[in-house]
């Protein structure tokens, strides 16, 4: 059953928002808006209830809720379609330029550990959904890259990932010559990930053929499950998979799991059965993926279910 607080404090003004901080501890408004997600992921309330609650957080900026409500919001944005998503990104848009606001775009160096993991996070967040501000201070930051030079560590996934999605070619070669010449794993790690965020078509194709022939074994997974999340990335995943499955298979088997849990339950959506009828033969001589290709289709049908269910109830308010 899920937990709600008083009507009284279900308003979306500035003061509101101020009581509901003050009245209710970070662990519970983390757990508030989380419980109502898990009911929209169930198909018990529509996302709309989700986003009209969450005007409670506008002024939100401890780490459990704001983390909680980005990751909750980009799952809304990758299932979801058409208006709803575009809600997803409004919403999050406006939350995540007043949590910038409030924590600063640039680290300091007295702060909170979790002020600067969530900083990383919501900043590449308000790019994706089209933050002028975010998109902004991103480009003078991954341009100070291409230049050589440093940025603040604690930053560079988000640019770096900014830098995938909005600067095409240019990243691509920073990206390949860094992989080389770094002597820092945390730097390798950012630029793995961030190549899973290219945008065009061409270098999407190239990325995933650089990551099969170049990207050592015990890395080719990172920037695989970044694919799965982007969504220029994601029409062309299924294929990708299908046709790479001996390559893929040589992988570390927990980093093998990792992927199909990634590719499946975004990935899946639009061809559920396609996918399902892929699996029951792959079962038949690769058994030993049974367990995370039933929990990945499980995935599937949650995510399914939930853009039919809201899809749905688009159709009958139009």
């Amino acid at each position: 059953m899920i937990r709600r607080p008083p009507r009284s404090t279900l308003s979306s003004s500035s003061a509101a928002s101020d009581v509901y901080k003050r009245q209710i501890p970070a662990e519970d408004r983390w757990g508030l808006q989380n419980d109502l997600y898990a009911s929209v992921r169930s198909c018990d309330a529509p996302f709309d209830d989700y986003l009209e609650f969450l005007s409670n957080y506008s002024d939100e900026d401890a780490f459990l809720p704001a983390a909680g409500i980005a990751s909750n919001l980009f799952h809304a944005f990758s299932v979801l379609e058409g208006e709803k998503q575009e809600q997803a990104a409004s919403t999050g848009r406006s939350l995540f330029e007043g949590m910038l606001s409030r924590i600063g775009y640039e680290p300091s160096e007295d702060e909170n550990h979790s002020i600067s993991i969530l900083r990383d996070q919501i900043i590449f967040h308000a790019v994706l959904y089209n933050s002028r501000e975010a998109r902004e201070y991103s480009f003078e930051r991954f341009e100070m890259l291409l230049e050589g030079q440093a940025i603040h560590p604690d930053i560079m996934k988000s640019i770096m990932q900014t830098g995938a999605s909005c600067f095409g070619d240019d990243a691509y070669r920073y990206f390949t010559e860094r992989l080389l010449s770094s002597d820092s794993e945390h730097e390798r790690m950012n630029i793995l990930i961030a190549m899973g965020w290219f945008t065009p078509r061409e270098l999407l194709v190239k990325a995933r053929q650089y990551i099969l022939s170049n990207v050592p074994a015990r890395n080719k997974f990172v920037p695989i499950i970044s694919m799965t999340a982007n969504p220029h990335s994601i029409p062309g995943m299924w294929e990708w998979y299908v046709s790479n499955i001996p390559e893929l298979e040589k992988l570390h088997p927990l980093h093998y799991e990792r992927v199909i849990e990634g590719i499946v339950p975004l990935c899946g959506l639009g061809r559920e059965e396609e996918v399902r009828v892929f699996f029951k033969n792959y079962l038949n001589r690769n058994a030993r993926a049974e367990e995370v290709v039933k929990l990945s289709l499980e995935r599937l049908e949650i995510n399914s279910r939930m853009r039919r269910y809201n899809s749905s109830k688009a159709k009958i308010l139009s």
